[in-house]
């Protein structure tokens, strides 16, 4: 059987499709048509021939875009664990992750929805046809128009038209107001009135209804319930901040409207039981039995994976919110008490029957399976002075998990103790507490019996409960040169009493047992060479004095022999010390061996502000090195005019100069014929010329040349 989904790239087209791939026909209504294996002690001889099962084959559109700017959405990497129960579950919730533009394996082909008749053959081609009203309205509208005024050319084999649409056409209906519980039931459809937004929706209900009265065109609409899943949801902003460690997470307007709610497994399995049984009712509304309101569900978040605190807002705030779409706003703010009918009735087994609030633990581990948000927790060991600090920041960075350091850890500890007990500013009065001021005093008691410091005791309570703390479970941790002791780690990461149930239990507290435990391999030479390249100023009356370092380098190497080291303590729980061995300042190198063995980061990744800030960034960088290189250009050509016209300057004067010199040189020796002429050739010249004058010879040139050889003395 051959079946059309709109949009099978959107989270409802795609688990549509994927169920009903992988459902074999009529293996609802008849459980024999699923395969059976064969009896015990049958001989593959004697195997009767089957019958091939039939599968729906599945065919489809993909979305066009939505114009929300969301941030590029994934699911996690799948890397298989050990355990089979853990790892299908995690194999299937990335399995149902739908991405934008991308078609499922399980799908056989592709429609151009461009090409209307394209899509009209593949419509006809096919025995069902889903649509989502909330992705593609129009051309639900055309497609069931169009399958209408041809019903006469399917007759023998009757199509099923199933229409998605949402409870939002219920919005505006009435209901008793004296009557707190008052609820509409499904049979009241015909009354319903729907949100300003989607009055478009119930008339295209309206339309598939009517145009199902023909007995060639069986018609359905599914009025679905605010549907949540781990992937692009209705309450996917709120997980989100959750796991963010947002300090409260928003609640829009007061929180009391009630939502009618469904998980998407279960509306997908409505689906497939109306493709499978086609019922008589035409109308039906697929919702779970909750009747939990925006602020329950928000506040079930909040203590499941948040802070356990939440803030009631105006709802117009929700509009500022950049990953809360109107559709979104539209819905988290409806009130409706609705009471399912057929949906009830139906045999499939539901996963969130009693809706979201009583299966939240379920739903969160989906969600962080679906995405790959698990923790990454790093224990850093190392001799002191080695860089652990340097690396363990980058690594925190770099993985966007917290960086634990003890000392930072006990002074937090203890200001939360002040200000909670009401000795320094408290915020409100809710926050002070009786059983924060015992503590605290029990504290300064202890301090005041061991020289001002704080007991050993009371540094690996706070480490623990650090650790345990939802950050730390949510992204991880990387926790700087500590335990240094096999105490100190049975102390910190044992289990809790309550978590111990049986012999069996783990002899390790699993919240917080470090996934990976680094150990750096520094030379005390290298360390001492380290040091000593830095400024006097930065280790005088420190820790990394001379004195003060070889005193600890020697006591770290007398606690870590081969026997007595706490790496042995991960070694026997099978976390096994990774070794990196540092040998020069080349940190890269060293990050790089880190990055490859820990592996990608476990977290959501950039979000849509980030990216457009990165993108900012390097559009300035980009700007500013073009204005440089721009810069420089300019600099280089003034340098060179610069150096041209110095040049020039510098080759004029160098040939003044000479020829000044060939002057000089030209008269020097012109000197002694000067001379000569003025002595023996001047005379007799001038009194030819004299002699030219008063003559004036018809040729003066040639009585003035016979002139002067007839009046020529020897000495010329």
């Amino acid at each position: 059987m051959r079946c059309f989904i709109s949009n099978i790239d959107s989270p409802a087209g795609h688990n549509f499709s994927r169920l009903l791939a992988s459902t074999v026909v009529g293996s609802r209504k008849d459980p024999e048509a699923e395969e059976e294996e064969p009896a015990a002690g049958e001989d593959d001889g004697e195997k009767k021939e089957e019958k091939p099962k039939e599968k729906y084959q599945v065919i489809g559109t993909l979305s066009a875009e939505l114009g929300v700017p969301v941030a590029p959405s994934s699911p996690g990497a799948m890397f298989e664990t050990g355990d089979k129960k853990r790892d299908q579950a995690r194999r299937e919730a990335i399995e149902k992750f739908a991405v934008r533009g991308q078609k499922p394996a399980w799908v056989e082909s592709l429609v151009q929805n461009n090409d209307r008749d394209v899509l009209k053959q593949a419509l006809l081609s096919c025995d069902v046809i889903i649509y989502d009203l909330n992705q593609c309205l129009d051309e639900a509208s055309w497609a069931i128009e169009t399958l209408a005024e041809l019903t006469d050319t399917f007759l023998e084999k009757p199509k099923v038209f199933i229409a998605l649409s949402s409870i939002m056409t219920w919005a505006k209906t009435k209901v008793d107001q004296d009557d707190p519980e008052a609820f509409l039931a499904e049979d009241e459809y015909r009354r319903r009135k729907a949100h300003p937004n989607y009055k478009n929706h119930i008339q295209i209900e309206k339309n598939i209804m009517k145009f199902g009265k023909k007995s060639a065109l069986k018609t359905y609409v599914i009025a679905a319930g605010l549907v949540y899943h781990s992937g692009d949801s209705i309450f996917h902003h709120i997980l989100k901040a959750a796991w963010h460690n947002e300090e409260e997470l928003v609640c829009y307007g007061d929180g009391s409207n009630v939502l009618p709610t469904i998980h998407m497994d279960d509306l997908t399995n409505v689906i497939v039981e109306v493709v499978e049984f086609q019922p008589e009712a035409k109308y039906l509304l697929a919702i779970d039995d909750s009747k939990h309101t925006l602020y329950e569900i928000t506040k079930a978040i909040s203590d499941g994976l948040g802070s356990g605190k939440v803030k009631k807002v105006a709802k117009e705030m929700a509009l500022l919110n950049k990953s809360l779409p109107q559709i979104d706003f539209d819905m988290i703010l409806v009130n409706l008490r609705l009471e399912p009918g057929h949906v009830k009735e139906m045999t499939f087994e539901w996963k969130y029957e009693t809706g979201l609030i009583e299966n939240l633990p379920a739903l969160i581990q989906e969600y962080k399976d679906a995405r790959g948000l698990s923790p990454i927790k790093i224990v850093v060991h190392g001799p002191p002075a080695s860089g652990k600090t340097f690396y363990c920041e980058k690594i925190a960075q770099f993985y966007d998990i917290h960086y634990v350091e003890v000392d930072a850890v006990v002074k937090a500890a203890i200001a939360r103790l002040e200000r909670k007990a009401g000795v320094q500013d408290p915020v409100d009065e809710e926050d002070t507490g009786e059983a924060e001021k015992e503590q605290l005093d029990e504290l300064k008691d202890a301090m005041r019996n061991n020289n001002g410091k704080v007991p050993e005791e009371h540094i690996l309570n706070f480490v623990k409960e650090k650790l345990r703390s939802m950050p730390c479970r949510n992204q991880g941790y990387i926790l700087d040169g500590f335990p240094t002791t096999l105490d100190e780690a049975s102390a910190v990461f044992k289990p809790n009493e309550d978590d111990i149930k049986d012999d069996k239990s783990p002899n390790i507290d699993e919240l917080t047992a470090p996934d990976f435990v680094l150990t750096l391999e520094v030379s005390d030479e290298f360390i001492k060479e380290r040091i000593m390249n830095l400024p006097e100023a930065a280790t005088a009356d420190t820790k990394n004095s001379e004195e003060s370092l070889m005193r600890r380098l020697e006591e770290f190497r007398n606690a870590n022999t081969d026997e007595s080291t706490v790496l042995n303590y991960f070694d026997e729980l099978e976390i096994h010390p990774h070794p990196v061995s540092i040998t020069s300042n080349e940190s890269e190198t060293v990050m790089e061996g880190i990055t490859r063995y820990i592996g990608k980061p476990h977290n959501y990744g950039p979000t849509l502000e980030q990216l457009e800030e990165k993108k900012r960034l390097d559009d300035e960088a980009k700007a500013t090195q073009i204005a440089a290189a721009e810069e420089e250009r300019k600099m280089r050509e003034k340098e060179e005019e610069e150096r041209q016209v110095k040049a020039v300057a510098e080759w004029n004067i160098r040939m003044e100069e000479i020829r000044k010199q060939e002057q000089e040189v030209l008269e020097a020796q012109s000197v002694p014929l000067r001379n000569y002429l003025m002595k023996y050739v001047m005379p007799t010249l001038t009194t030819g010329l004299i002699e030219v004058c008063k003559v004036r010879p018809e040729d003066p040139i040639d009585y003035l040349a016979e002139f002067l050889f007839k009046h020529n003395s020897p000495s010329t």
